[in-house]
């Protein structure tokens, strides 16, 4: 099992004058990142809130990574690499 994990921001704010990922469309993002994971060793899991809502949607690679800020579908196959970087042994 892989000790690398994506964590994908699926907040949702209760003001619509400070958007939050999970407005952003994280949770579609979440899916699609899951989907796409099964072919590597990379864990996938939603996160409440990272404190960036302004930057969303963020995802973090964990431990020891980046954050991503402004993630979308694009983005996958680099997010997906980068943490495949990190889970060599």
């Amino acid at each position: 099992m892989s000790n690398i994990t994506l964590f994908v921001c699926t907040h949702h704010r209760s003001s619509n004058q400070n958007m939050s990922c999970g407005g952003r469309g994280s949770e579609k993002l979440l899916e699609q990142l899951q989907l796409e994971a099964k072919e590597s060793d990379v864990n996938v899991e939603a996160i409440c809130c990272f404190g960036h809502c302004t930057e969303g949607v963020v995802v973090k690679i964990a431990p020891n990574g980046n954050f991503y800020h402004h993630v979308t579908q694009s983005d996958i196959p680099k997010l997906l690499a980068d943490a495949n970087l990190l889970n060599v042994d």
